[in-house]
């Protein structure tokens, strides 16, 4: 038994299934008697029911060969918005890239038909992940949360505002806290932000109660909430966060709340042992720019229609006419982030990618192309579709002889699922990044910066696909010289592709 299979948090549950027709139904008779228990409504059980009788039939049907015998494990527990199942085998490899898209209007033989069993899983649920384990095989991860009613339905006594205030105080959100920050994201926002757990009470007090959110408030004499920013810590690589759900309360604009909150938490991210922080700063205006600049942020992408155009900001800039880009920006507080990084830069973008590790102050080695290695046959591409947003993401980690094929594929698929954006990321240390980086951009991706990691094999390349023919790369207002330079780079690479 390894680390992963023994470490079992306190209420989890571990059952082992083998590959046999009966196992779907086990799995479910006890997700569903778990799920009870945590607070699932009969409609929520019958959706994760449905779900994971997709989940568990797949590994039994396309995992091992039919005439063997294999176990694989179910982990069922509690997360601070519901439930978390994972599902761990040591079968054969699966790539979720190339499961053909779902039609509901193709006939019950054609190959579209092999696509429902993953629509179902993420209809039923709310995230579904796939991770590669190496030697310990794979996991599917299916993340469902409780349904709750959000802020802006809820029968509340409207509050009247009291007169402006000095702040006097920066803190650490308390669970009593929850209401009024949801109340206050509802108010400058709408419905808009793209963080939908901000919207909820419950979640907001569960998620920092866990750690997984760290919400900061700048508060008056009074009590009164004058501003809230948050660290929202990656569940993928937890030494870093990013900061983000920055909202000042309009009658308290000009003191400088969101500086001071933001500084609070840069310190709380020293105290947490986070090596690094990143934000996505608005481009509708520059003040989001311009504060994230005073706390040490340094952009390093523009990400061309990141968020839908139905983001609002009350008050600071009318109704978009477009998706609304952002600013990617970086801050190390682990100074052994900056190591060197070393590189065979592709021609056409050197000068910005030179641009942005100056910036920085991350040292950047040039070399020269060597001869490519033997492709291995398949590319390793991690896949991310946030429907709500109409975004999508691909995460090349490693090159693969099919890598073109597969981006092509996904391409087209997201186009025909109507995903506005799509962005990819390319291993920048990688000497086969800068040799294919035009073939990418063949396919209608355009540069649009670096996303920097902790570690230099973690950089990539940022390219975006915008499905908008007439997107305006001139509309974002930029804040920082480097990131009006980069603005021109993107938007001359967009024309010329």
């Amino acid at each position: 038994m390894n680390a992963a299979e023994s470490a079992l948090a306190p209420g989890a549950c571990r059952l082992t299934l083998g590959n046999e027709a009966h196992s779907a139904a086990l799995a479910c008779a006890l997700a569903r008697a778990f799920a009870a228990q945590l607070g699932f409504g009969e409609a929520e059980l019958g959706a994760i029911e449905l779900g994971l009788e997709e989940a568990v039939s797949n590994v039994v049907r396309h995992a091992f060969p039919a005439d063997e015998r294999h176990d694989f494990e179910l982990l069922l527990q509690a997360t601070p918005l519901g439930l978390e199942i994972l599902i761990r085998d040591q079968g054969l490899p699966f790539d979720p890239t190339r499961v053909p898209d779902y039609d509901p209007a193709a006939a019950p033989d054609t190959q579209m038909r092999a696509g429902l069993g993953m629509h179902l899983m993420r209809q039923a649920f709310d995230a579904v992940e796939y991770r590669n384990l190496g030697r310990g095989g794979k996991e599917t991860r299916l993340l469902r949360h409780r349904d709750l009613v959000p802020i802006g339905e809820r029968r509340l006594p409207a509050a009247a505002e009291p007169p402006a205030e000095e702040v006097s105080e920066i803190r650490l959100l308390r669970p009593d806290d929850a209401l009024e920050v949801a109340r206050l994201i509802h108010e400058a926002y709408g419905y808009s932000y793209p963080y939908e757990h901000i919207y909820f009470p419950e979640r907001i007090a569960a998620l920092n109660a866990a750690g997984e959110l760290c919400s900061a408030l700048a508060l008056t004499p009074s009590g009164r909430i004058a501003g809230h920013a948050a660290l929202v810590i990656d569940a993928v690589a937890p030494e870093r966060a990013e900061l983000a759900i920055v909202v000042t309360r309009m009658h308290y604009r000009g003191q400088g709340v969101a500086r001071r909150i933001g500084e609070f938490l840069v310190e709380c991210a020293r105290e947490r042992g986070l090596r690094m922080l990143f934000t996505h700063a608005v481009t509708a205006h520059p003040y989001t720019q311009q504060f994230m600049h005073q706390l040490g942020f340094r952009d390093t992408a523009l990400l061309p229609g990141h968020a839908p155009a139905s983001l609002r900001f009350r008050k600071i800039a009318d109704a978009l006419g477009q998706r609304e880009s952002c600013m990617y920006a970086v801050r190390y507080l682990d100074q052994s982030c900056r190591g060197e990084r070393v590189a065979t830069l592709p021609a056409a973008h050197r000068e910005p990618i030179r641009s942005i590790y100056a910036g920085l102050g991350i040292p950047l080695r040039e070399v020269e192309p060597a001869a490519p290695p033997a492709l291995p046959p398949r590319a390793d591409i991690n896949v991310a579709v946030h429907g709500g947003l109409e975004l999508a993401q691909l995460r090349l980690e490693r090159w693969g002889a099919d890598a073109l094929e597969v981006l092509r594929a996904r391409l087209a698929a997201f186009r025909r699922e109507r995903m506005a954006v799509v962005e990819l990321g390319l291993p920048l240390c990688d000497a086969l990044t800068a040799e294919r980086c035009a073939e990418v951009e063949a396919l209608g991706f355009v540069f649009s910066g670096v996303i920097p990691g902790a570690t230099p094999e973690e950089d990539r390349l940022a390219f975006d696909f915008v499905a908008d023919p007439g997107f305006d790369y001139d509309a974002p207002r930029i804040w920082s010289e480097l990131g009006q330079r980069l603005r021109e780079h993107v938007r001359a690479a967009a024309s010329a592709a």
